[in-house]
């Protein structure tokens, strides 16, 4: 479990103007590690740094890597344990939505990340079963904006029903994990 001082470590090097606007922000790190982990799709640890880290950091100072390395496997750890347990996961931001398109609330952005990361094997997650796949991203899907097909929009703007799916989200994950590896 990352300690107070590793995770306020992790904040600051990920918001460090050194990585670059490319570089996942704390909030989009949890979303797309969530999704990392529930995929039906391993990705090698060395690759899913490239991802995080975005264009330009492949010269990285190995210190500084290294220290980036610990912090995000930690990290990566905290969430497993989270989702091996079955319990609602916690999630690094409120759950709501932002007024402004152009300004995405952490919820957003977290949800961003991890459709990011789900359509790197789209193909893949939906061969498992694709029903039930759709009906369990359809809230995260909702809440990143990145769609603008009418029933995701239908769905945003009636609010009730938006607000009941995005207070589901931690409880949809732990039923996306489990339909992945309930080994």
């Amino acid at each position: 479990m990352l300690e107070l001082e590793e995770f306020h470590s992790l904040i600051n090097m990920l918001e460090s103007d050194s990585l670059g606007d490319e570089c996942l922000d704390f909030v989009e790190l949890h979303g797309y590690l969530t999704a990392t982990i529930i995929s039906p799709v391993e990705t090698e640890f060395d690759d899913l740094m490239c991802e995080i880290l975005g264009a330009g950091n492949e010269n990285l100072a190995k210190g500084i890597r290294d220290i980036l390395e610990a912090e995000v496997s930690r990290l990566q750890q905290t969430i497993s344990r989270e989702l091996f347990a079955s319990e609602p996961l916690t999630l690094p931001c409120e759950i709501e939505v932002g007024e402004d398109d152009d300004n995405p609330s952490d919820l957003e952005r977290w949800c961003m990340a991890f459709v990011e990361k789900h359509l790197l094997a789209e193909a893949q997650w939906f061969a498992v079963d694709e029903g039930a796949v759709a009906e369990l991203m359809l809230p995260i899907i909702a809440a990143s904006g990145l769609f603008d097909e009418p029933e995701i929009s239908q769905t945003r703007e009636n609010e009730t029903l938006f607000i009941s799916m995005l207070e589901h989200i931690p409880e949809v994950v732990i039923d996306l994990y489990g339909l992945f590896h309930n080994d």
